[in-house]
C-alpha cells in the first residue's frame, strides 16, 4: 500500500535528502513543509509555512488534511540564532505540529525527528525538559528555559535534547494507537547550515570530529536512517535516539563523560562514607554522653 509522507524542513539538506529517499518508494505520496518551495519534482506540494510560533504551526497542520502514514520532524535552525527561535522551532514545534496532526495518523504510522549528537546529554537536564514540555504555552516553556544563565549558548543543546525527551513522551502516550516514534542524532553533516555550526560550537569542534570520523556525514546518510525508522523493517524499534555520526558519540562518552561520570560517583562514594562515619562518632558520643549522666 502507497504511503502518504510529511516532510518539515523539505527544501535544502537532510529534509531534501530526505524527499529524495521516500521518494524511491513505489506510489509514495510527499507534503513538504518549509519557508520556500521545494524544486524536487517528487514533492506533491509545499505547505508554505513558518514554525517559530505555534499559530505557525497551527496555520501548517491546517493545510494538511490527508491521513498521514510518515511524519518526518526535520526543520531546525542552528545556535546562531536567537535562543526563543531556536527552542521554539527545534523543540515546540515539532512537538505541537506531530500533537495537531496526531487525528490522521494511520495505524502503524511512524514519526522520526531529527536530534543531534549535541542532544546527547539529555538525561542530564531531564527534569528541565519534563517541566518545560508539559506546558502549551510557547512563552511559559520558554520561560522555564530562559532561566538558565547560559541559555544563549546552551539553546541548541537543550532544544535536541528536548526533541530526544519529547519524543519518549510520545513514545509511550502513543503506544495504544500503534504509532510508532523515534529520533535520529547526526553528528557534523554537509549541509547548507554547516558554516553556522562552526559559527554557533566552535571551528574547533565541527572540525575535530570530523577530523576523528574522517570526514562530514552526507545527508542521504542521515535520510536512510530515516527511512529505516519508519519501514516495516524496523516495526518493533520505538522511543530510541539513532546516532548517525561514524562513531564519534562513544568516543566522546568513552573518552570524556564516563570517566567523568565515574569521577562523580566515586566522589558521591566517598562522601557516602565520611558521612557514616560521622553519624556513626555522633551515635558514639551520644551513648557516652548517657552513660555518664546514669
Amino acid at each position: 500500500m502507497s504511503r502518504t509522507v510529511v516532510i518539515t524542513g523539505c527544501a535544502s539538506g537532510i529534509g531534501a535528502a530526505a524527499v529524495r529517499r521516500f521518494a524511491e518508494e513505489p506510489g509514495v505520496t510527499i507534503i513538504g513543509v518549509d519557508r520556500n518551495a521545494s524544486s524536487d519534482p517528487a514533492v506533491s506540494r509545499t505547505v508554505i509555512g513558518d514554525l517559530s510560533s505555534r499559530a505557525g504551526v497551527e496555520a501548517v497542520a491546517e493545510q494538511i488534511t490527508e491521513d498521514i502514514d510518515v511524519l518526518v520532524n526535520n526543520a531546525g535552525v542552528s545556535g546562531t540564532m536567537p535562543w526563543r527561535t531556536v527552542l521554539s522551532i527545534n523543540t515546540l514545534a515539532p512537538r505541537d505540529l506531530t500533537q495537531l496532526l496526531l487525528p490522521q495518523f494511520t495505524r502503524d504510522a511512524s514519526v522520526v525527528t531529527t536530534a543531534s549528537q549535541a542532544g546527547f546529554m539529555w538525561s542530564m537536564n531531564f527534569d528541565l525538559h519534563q517541566k518545560a514540555l508539559a506546558v502549551d504555552d510557547w512563552d511559559e516553556a520558554l520561560g522555564i528555559y530562559g532561566e538558565r544563565g547560559d541559555i544563549d549558548t546552551a539553546a541548541y543543546g537543550l532544544s535536541k535534547e528536548a526533541a530526544i525527551v519529547c519524543t519518549g513522551n510520545f513514545t509511550i502516550a502513543a503506544k495504544a494507537l500503534g504509532v510508532r516514534a523515534n529520533t535520529v542524532s547526526p553528528g557534523t553533516v554537509d549541509t547548507p547550515l554547516l558554516p553556522s555550526f562552526r559559527e554557533s560550537m566552535g571551528a574547533e569542534m565541527i572540525d575535530g570530529a570530523s577530523r576523528w570520523a574522517g570526514r562530514h556525514a552526507k545527508p542521504s546518510e542521515i535520510a536512510e536512517g530515516m527511512y529505516f525508522l519508519t519501514s516495516p523493517a524496523a516495526s518493533w524499534v520505538n522511543g530510541i535516539d539513532l546516532p548517525i555520526d561514524g562513531g564519534f558519540s562513544p568516543f566522546v562518552y568513552h573518552t570524556y563523560v564516563a570517566p567523568a561520570m565515574g569521577e562523580m560517583m566515586a566522589a558521591t562514594a566517598a562522601m557516602g562514607e565520611e558521612l557514616a562515619t560521622l553519624k556513626a562518632q555522633l551515635a558514639e558520643q551520644n551513648t557516652d554522653a548517657v552513660e555518664e549522666q546514669a
